[in-house]
This record gives C-alpha cells, sequence and structure tokens, in this order.
C-alpha cells in the first residue's frame, strides 16, 4: 500500500449493548394505572339510567328508561347525509329518544339497577348505576302517609291516602244505568295535600298527582274497593332558602278529623 492510498475507516466496535432497565416506583406505578383507566374510561361511552318514581312501594309500577340517542346516531352516520332519520314512526306521532319499559320491585329495601353494558358497532356503552329504597305494599285501610323520600340526591315529600269507597250506580240520559266497579269515593271528598302558604318557605320544582281504585285480592264482583290518592313534591333548595323547614298540620288542606301528624324535619 502506498503512502498516497486512502485509509480504510475503523471498523465498527461489536461490542454488546447494555439496556438498563430500572424499577418503575410505586408513585410512577399509580400514574400508570390512573392512566390506563382513564384511558378505559374515555374509550367508553356513558348511558344514563332514569327512574321516575322515588322510593315506590312493593307491586307499584315505576318507568323505568336509558338514553338510546347514541343508537340513532349510529344510525345516522351508516345512512349519510342524504337520508335523514326522523322520530317519528309510522303511526302518527313521535318517538321517545329512550328505551323504556315498566318495571316492578317485589323485594322490601335497598335495590341496584345496573350498571349495564352494551357494544354496538365496536363501541361500549355502560350505565350509571341508581340505589331504590323500596317500601312495604300498602296496606288497603282507610289511612293518611306523609313520608319523605330520596333519590339521587333529591329530596321529596309524598302523601298518600286510602278512602273506603262506596257503591255507586248512575242512569244516563238514555235511561242506562252504568255502575262503578269498585264503587267511588264519597260525595264531596277531597283527598290531603299541601297548601299554598307553604311554598312561601319551600320550592318545588316537581309535581306529580296520580288517583286509582284497589281492590282486595280475591275480591269478589260488587265488592267495593279503596280510593288511593298518591302526590309528590320535589324540594328544591335554594340557595337563599332555610337550611330546614319543620313541617306540620298547619301546612295541609283537607286533612281527615283526628288526624295526628307528628312534625317532619326536612333539611338541605
Amino acid at each position: 500500500m502506498t503512502d498516497g492510498a486512502p485509509k480504510a475507516p475503523p471498523s465498527a466496535s461489536c461490542k454488546p449493548l447494555a439496556v438498563i432497565i430500572k424499577p418503575l416506583k410505586m408513585k410512577n406505578i399509580s400514574l400508570l394505572i390512573i392512566i390506563i383507566f382513564n384511558f378505559n374510561a374515555f374509550c367508553q361511552n356513558n348511558l344514563k339510567i332514569e327512574i321516575d318514581n322515588p322510593e315506590p312501594r312493593v307491586g307499584e309500577s315505576v318507568l323505568f328508561s336509558i338514553n338510546i340517542d347514541f343508537l340513532k346516531d349510529n344510525i345516522q352516520e351508516k345512512l349519510g347525509s342524504e337520508i335523514e332519520l326522523t322520530r317519528s314512526t309510522s303511526v302518527h306521532g313521535l318517538q321517545s329518544d329512550n328505551f323504556e319499559r315498566v318495571i316492578v320491585f317485589n323485594k322490601v329495601g335497598l335495590n341496584k339497577v345496573g350498571p349495564f353494558e352494551f357494544e354496538f358497532n365496536g363501541k361500549k356503552y355502560t350505565t350509571n348505576q341508581i340505589e331504590i329504597n323500596v317500601q312495604p305494599k300498602i296496606v288497603l285501610e282507610e289511612n293518611l302517609i306523609v313520608r319523605i323520600a330520596e333519590l339521587k340526591g333529591e329530596k321529596y315529600i309524598i302523601i298518600e291516602q286510602l278512602v273506603k269507597n262506596i257503591a255507586k250506580t248512575e242512569r244516563n240520559e238514555f235511561g242506562e244505568m252504568t255502575t262503578y266497579l269498585g264503587g267511588l269515593a264519597p260525595d264531596n271528598f277531597e283527598f290531603a295535600k299541601l297548601n299554598e302558604e307553604i311554598k312561601r318557605s319551600i320550592k318545588f320544582d316537581d309535581f306529580n298527582s296520580s288517583s286509582e281504585t284497589l281492590m282486595p285480592e280475591n275480591s269478589k264482583y260488587g265488592e267495593v274497593g279503596f280510593s288511593y290518592s298518591k302526590i309528590r313534591y320535589r324540594i328544591n333548595f335554594s340557595n337563599d332558602s332555610d337550611n330546614e323547614y319543620i313541617l306540620t298540620e298547619k301546612d295541609f288542606i283537607n286533612l281527615p278529623k283526628n288526624y295526628k301528624l307528628k312534625p317532619i324535619i326536612l333539611k338541605k
């Protein structure tokens, strides 16, 4: 090799490559778990369960619903922009965006509904869980019950009343006789309810009232039953309201004679 010839570059070293693995510290492990949990939560879509009856009684109908807007959104996406998915059904009218069914509780005490998990078009959906405190089945006897119920942090005043019916038969303008099965409440009878004055002290943002005829089990044809009324008020404790209110007889109208109501303390 002459002195003017270029020198070859030095050959690469073949020494083994050392890889250092350090153990994760506890705070790093915790951070990793949080990241994984948040990623899984991000990948899941949350659906909301709704119950329309706080603290129902055994055997009482409760409307259970889950919002299924995601189904409508997925179908609309597949249909494309040239086709519109409406809320109308084949029958005139609009359809709710919720899956709705009537459910009936058979066990007294705390009942849990949910969570439920669904998978649709590769996406996972999960619902919340609701805890419902179920009351015993109502006893068929003349009575007035005032109770405080709670559902998802909201408080309600519930007034239930039973009155014995009387047999009732009427003749219409054509001379035809009509008999009311189960009978009717006595003439001029009014169910108990809160008076208007209480609204100066407590605000209500929801009101629900229902009535029906309840019959004893194995009742015979022509037997009279009970008229049952249930009134529900949802309490709205606003920022400017008092921290508590004592509910007494003065807050009601149409209370039965000789009825004594123990004071009920309402707190925020």
